[in-house]
């Protein structure tokens, strides 16, 4: 008889919390993995007038038609790198597209135990996280563009 090499051991496992870690202007923020649904290169955006707050233009990817959240200007930063990328979120109104640094996103495991709270008041966020000094917020998709 053949004895397969797992280990039969059936303990409680931790889930990990999938992050994608991002630059905006410099600034290192996160946001949930289930929340984004592709990074691309950034197309030139065309401008459109509207009331909500810190969505001005649109970009054009395919056949598909997505606002910007101008999180940088939200921010008061400036979007970094002469290659800048896009940031396909998730939000709840539908998708929409996020400028940023030109630095490739990272996917982040973290254990869940290590989530705090986030007492920034600068942008709507889901908690933080620490890595060495940095406090690295989790950006609230959900909540961009409702509380400005």
């Amino acid at each position: 008889m053949l004895r397969t090499g797992q280990n039969h051991h059936r303990g409680t496992a931790r889930q990990s919390y999938q992050l994608l870690v991002f630059f905006v202007g410099g600034r290192r923020l996160a946001v949930k993995a289930v929340d984004v649904s592709g990074i691309f290169q950034w197309t030139e955006p065309i401008p459109v007038a509207g009331q909500t707050p810190f969505i001005t233009s649109v970009v054009r990817q395919g056949q598909t038609v997505l606002p910007v959240f101008d999180l940088a200007a939200s921010l008061r930063l400036t979007v970094q790198g002469s290659s800048p990328l896009c940031l396909r979120v998730k939000h709840s109104l539908g998708e929409m597209a996020m400028y940023i640094d030109e630095e490739i996103p990272v996917l982040h495991a973290l254990d869940p135990a290590t989530l705090q709270p986030y007492h920034g008041k600068d942008l709507p966020s889901d908690g933080s996280y620490t890595n060495g000094l940095d406090e690295i917020p989790i950006l609230s998709v959900s909540q961009l563009g409702l509380n400005e």
